[in-house]
């Protein structure tokens, strides 16, 4: 996910807990809305924080499995192969 739609999903998801709670009669008062707010902003953060981590470890571990393939020193090698003149 990307920063633009990171914020992007925010503001749905902000929106959609709001018509949530007004049809379901959970907003009674400003108090009541921001409580709500707050918790699902901090669900939010938490989600993308996860979701991060686990695309970063994912990532690195194909980066891994991508250079067992590859063999060791085959980088060094390929540089070495360079026209010799």
């Amino acid at each position: 996910m990307t920063k633009v739609s990171v914020v992007l999903y925010y503001w749905i998801l902000i929106a959609a807990v709001l018509l949530f709670t007004r049809t379901a009669g959970l907003a009674e008062n400003n108090e009541a809305v921001i409580k709500i707010v707050i918790i699902a902003t901090i669900l939010y953060a938490g989600v993308v924080m996860l979701s991060r981590a686990k695309g970063k470890a994912l990532e690195e571990k194909r980066a891994a499995q991508e250079s067992v393939k590859k063999g060791p020193g085959t980088a060094v090698k390929n540089k070495k192969i360079k026209k010799r003149k």
